[in-house]
């Protein structure tokens, strides 16, 4: 009975067009604002994803080289923790360094 509902759930929502999510999310926040309801806004599976900020361009080179996962993250094999570590190192470049950081990743990308 549940997974039914939920196909036919996926099958309206896929259905719905860019303009029928804006009137839906527009109706939402209305009854928010009343206090009518608790819904969230409707997200587009279709629309286009946000281009990556700069410090995740700079994860994304971290882990593309074995030799920078080496030097940042040592042994430490714990998602957390390497996370605290690159957020460490990102802190502590210059404004110069991230952009040659980045710089480095488009070439490479290219």
């Amino acid at each position: 009975m549940k997974e039914a509902r939920e196909k036919e759930h996926d099958a309206y929502m896929r259905s719905l067009s860019p303009e029928d999510i804006k009137r839906e999310n527009a109706f939402r926040a209305a009854q928010r604002k009343a206090g009518k309801s608790r819904k969230s806004n409707l997200k587009d599976r279709n629309a286009p994803k946000k281009p990556l900020s700069a410090y995740f361009m700079f994860l994304q080179q971290i882990r593309a080289n074995p030799k920078l996962v080496a030097e940042i993250f040592g042994d430490e094999s714990e998602t957390t923790k390497q996370s605290v570590l690159a957020a460490a190192k990102w802190r502590s470049m210059t404004d110069a360094e991230r952009q040659v950081s980045i710089c480095v990743l488009f070439l490479i990308s290219s």
